[in-house]
């Protein structure tokens, strides 16, 4: 079971980064690879640098240390989450949650989520969707949630260099931090300086607050009797 960490008393998310975890990019540089032309680093280490044909941010690991900057999200746990379908809040599988192995996904948003929509957020318990709707203040605004049975890698998210001039290319959203979502098989995506691994939902169903409260109510009831914790609590 991960180990779960506080701050002033709020339960902070198994992706949230921590100040300790930043640590100094280096410089993108030019490179020809095997797949061809695009960005890469002199030091390149082809197993831990590269994914997917992208070039991705470096990362530390120091989950718990420093401060959490709830606003940021860890790169590396980010990847491991949406690749083993854990929970972005506490950190465990959520795969055995339920019987037809369709997961739960939560966003920001105003409308309901669409079929094919590709998201950068890993999966919940409902036990940790309660919670995160209401800690945080982005989905106090208004969310969707959704059970989805499907979603597939699709791309990255990231920072696309210009093959010409190797400068980061504006951002596509209104805000600064916002990244562009390159899907695998794009010619830009080797010109990627990625930060996030991107799915895509199939299967798509809408859940109200009324349905996500029932869900959660039924896996406390289900951790209770089998003596075991699912999600958060």
């Amino acid at each position: 079971m991960p180990k779960q960490h506080y701050w002033n008393g709020l339960h902070v998310p198994y992706i949230t980064h921590w100040t300790a975890e930043a640590i100094e990019q280096p410089k993108v540089v030019r490179i020809v690879g095997r797949g061809g032309e695009g960005i890469g680093y002199e030091d390149e280490n082809p197993v831990t640098d590269r994914r997917h044909e992208a070039l991705w941010v470096r990362s530390g690991l120091g989950q718990g240390r420093g401060r959490p900057d709830f606003a940021r999200l860890n790169s590396l746990r980010q990847k491991r989450a949406m690749r083993y379908s854990l929970c972005q809040v506490c950190g465990e599988s959520v795969l055995d949650s339920r019987a037809d192995e369709r997961t739960l996904h939560l966003m920001g948003a105003a409308v309901p989520i669409a079929e094919g929509e590709t998201t950068t957020a890993p999966p919940l318990h409902p036990l940790c969707a309660i919670e995160s709707i209401q800690t945080c203040p982005h989905l106090r605004r208004g969310f969707a949630a959704a059970l989805v049975q499907y979603t597939p890698l699709w791309g990255v998210a990231g920072v696309v260099y210009d093959p010409v001039t190797l400068a980061p290319l504006p951002t596509p959203g209104k805000h600064p931090d916002d990244l562009a979502h390159v899907s695998i098989g794009d010619k830009r995506i080797r010109w990627t300086l990625a930060n996030f691994t991107v799915v895509s939902l199939h299967g798509v169903t809408p859940v109200s607050l009324e349905e996500l409260h029932a869900m959660a109510e039924e896996d406390a009831r289900g951790a209770a009797a089998g003596g075991q914790r699912v999600g958060a609590t």
